[in-house]
């Protein structure tokens, strides 16, 4: 039997960059400080393990677990933003509300405020915020995102 050229593996996962996140939390930051917000920040890579986290001065400690909650749920649905998964709770509360405590090392918080980091296409990672208005963390982390390269969905 001839062997295959083929070099992509539909098994394997591409993960962010420790620079990359580091780099995405730096413009988070940035972009809260100028909306004169103090938010916490946690990036997750694509099989929802902590690579890098950021906490301002003046947020709660419990932001930080709550970010990445949000992060952890985003990259365990395959890329799902927060805003899809808080309407998914909505619809199926019983479902949310039973699987939210499954998460490996993190709960599964289905809310605005996390988006999936996109790279031509794959899914690297994601990142979570917590401590301030929805639509403020939303947008921080759209632009944050952008800021390296990354595609948003939301």
């Amino acid at each position: 039997m001839p062997m295959s050229t083929e070099t992509s593996n539909p098994n394997s996962l591409t993960l962010i960059s420790y620079k990359q996140a580091s780099q995405v939390l730096e413009a988070a930051v940035r972009l809260a400080q100028e909306h004169g917000t103090a938010l916490s920040f946690v990036v997750v890579d694509s099989a929802g393990h902590l690579v890098a986290a950021a906490r301002m001065d003046g947020t709660p400690f419990v932001t930080m677990e709550v970010a990445r909650g949000k992060a952890f749920a985003c990259v365990a649905t395959g890329g799902q933003s927060g805003r899809a998964l808080r309407q998914r709770y909505v619809d199926h509360p019983m479902v949310w509300g039973n699987i939210s405590s499954l998460g490996y090392g993190a709960p599964l918080l289905p809310a605005i405020g996390s988006l999936p980091i996109w790279m031509n296409g794959t899914l690297i990672g994601a990142i979570g915020t917590s401590g301030g208005a929805a639509e403020i963390e939303e947008e921080t982390l759209t632009k944050a995102i952008e800021s390296i390269g990354g595609a948003v969905t939301l």
